[in-house]
């Protein structure tokens, strides 16, 4: 593992500013994925490793790239709450399986299985943020998503944190899938942390 890197699309994160994403936030009805989170970290204390705070961890369905939060108008983003609700009012809530933990190039991360659904939500939070904002806000590179639950701060090795992870059990935990977040991220660098301001929350199937 090397230090975590973050990153606006395919660049750096640019220094100091803040940039709005469509986040699943895992909540306090995941309690046993909680505690599963909490048991791999911990299993892991002796390595150069930031865990991700209970509050802050999520799941990334897209960034918005065209421009920082900032320079993003209050009509702008209430344009595009009001087209993510309407695009997600027949988007039934789902769960899926988070685990096995996996060292990651830059950190620790869960697989989420299976992605059917995952993969859906979010072809249909991009296609609003493009219908919105168009093809500059949605060159973010989405691919297999996870769960990060820590991230480098130094270099370190990923078999022996991988050796060390097999043994947490159980090696799954259910996520509950009920609504999106659009927020306003900070990324620190050094503190290695992602933190957020909520800026709307939009429930699947219009509840």
């Amino acid at each position: 593992m090397k230090p975590f890197v973050y990153k606006h699309a395919d660049a750096r994160w640019p220094e100091g500013a803040t940039l709005l994403h469509v986040y699943l936030a895992v909540s306090d009805q995941d309690r046993d994925l909680l505690d599963l989170v909490t048991s791999a970290n911990g299993a892991l204390k002796d390595f150069p490793l930031t865990p991700v705070p209970p509050r802050w961890l999520h799941v990334t369905l897209d960034q918005i790239t065209d421009r920082p939060a900032a320079a993003i108008s209050q009509q702008e983003r209430d344009e595009l709450v009001g087209v993510l609700t309407k695009q997600l009012t027949d988007f039934k809530p789902f769960e899926v399986q988070v685990g096995s933990f996996l060292t990651y190039h830059s950190g620790v991360i869960a697989d989420l299985h299976p992605d059917d659904d995952l993969a859906a939500l979010h072809r249909a939070v991009r296609g609003a943020i493009r219908a919105v904002r168009g093809d500059e806000a949605v060159r973010y590179p989405w691919g297999l998503q996870r769960l990060t639950i820590s991230y480098a701060r130094e270099e370190a090795s990923s078999d022996d944190a991988q050796r060390i992870l097999r043994r947490v059990r159980p090696s799954h935990a259910p996520l509950h899938v009920t609504e999106v977040h659009l927020v306003d991220v900070t990324a620190d660098s050094t503190a290695k942390a992602i933190t957020w301001e909520l800026l709307a929350t939009i429930p699947l199937g219009g509840q």
